[in-house]
């Protein structure tokens, strides 16, 4: 019933991670605890199942310095040495960029967003962001939000698609909406040419990236929570904890000198 293919990814030609293999089997358990409490079937097949161990520690997850996110920003192209298409392109990568790794946009919500999505708050430019379960409204910064009336206006108009006026797309051609993959490519060029391209450092990074360093210099975790659009504060408060580990290790506070 398809238990061999969560245990053996191989054999279905999928390769999942302990953690995706553990909520699926948590998924699966609460559907046949659902159909059996329903009178649908008589027992939960998934309930004697042992989900695999996951020796990934919760906070050992990847991001980028504060250097480090400078010296990225820096290799993007200055959009104000380039004219027409090239501009264009400089602004929406300088974009995208911006608003994963400063704002914790995912990819997927970066590839969904739309023009109709904008919102003018008087001093402050606000995003409506298409989450996983939920939408929600990300205030952006002053200057990533004249970067947006600039590019839109250089951009000119786009058709709509199915979802709505892309507000990142191609600029060749018939303008259309970036994928996941050409955003993914565009993240791993640019981590590339920084010399900061290293194992589990792409586009989920500038999420970690955005969290992480956002509760370092404001140290409010309801803030950072809701810039991400964490539904539970447990999600969120790994960050804190990364951060509070560092600044309050207690080998740092032993009094002895090491020779």
């Amino acid at each position: 019933m398809g238990f061999r293919c969560l245990r053996r990814p191989a054999t279905c030609g999928l390769i999942n991670s302990p953690g995706t293999i553990r909520w699926k089997l948590v998924v699966m358990g609460r559907f046949y605890e659902a159909a059996r409490n329903a009178d649908l079937r008589p027992n939960n097949p998934a309930a004697g199942v042992k989900p695999p161990r996951i020796r990934q520690a919760t906070e050992d997850f990847k991001y980028l310095s504060d250097s480090e996110l400078a010296r990225f920003l820096s290799v993007l192209p200055d959009p104000e040495r380039a004219v027409g298409p090239e501009k264009v392109r400089g602004l929406r990568d300088l974009l995208m960029i911006d608003v994963m790794a400063l704002h914790g946009l995912r990819t997927i919500e970066v590839q969904r967003a739309n023009v109709e999505g904008l919102t003018d708050r008087g001093k402050n430019f606000a995003l409506i962001v298409r989450g996983k379960t939920r939408d929600r409204l990300v205030y952006l910064r002053p200057d990533t939000g004249a970067r947006v009336k600039e590019y839109l206006t250089l951009r000119g108009e786009v058709a709509r698609d199915r979802d709505g006026t892309p507000l990142f797309s191609t600029t060749s051609g018939e303008c259309r909406r970036l994928t996941r993959t050409r955003i993914r490519a565009i993240t791993v060029r640019y981590l590339r040419l920084a010399g900061l391209k290293r194992p589990r450092i792409s586009n989920h990074a500038l999420r970690h990236t955005a969290a992480t360093l956002g509760y370092l210099h404001t140290g409010d975790l309801r803030a950072v929570q809701e810039l991400l659009g964490h539904a539970d504060p447990r999600m969120t408060a790994r960050y804190a904890h990364v951060v509070d580990m560092a600044k309050k290790n207690p080998v740092l506070f032993i009094p002895v000198k090491v020779a």
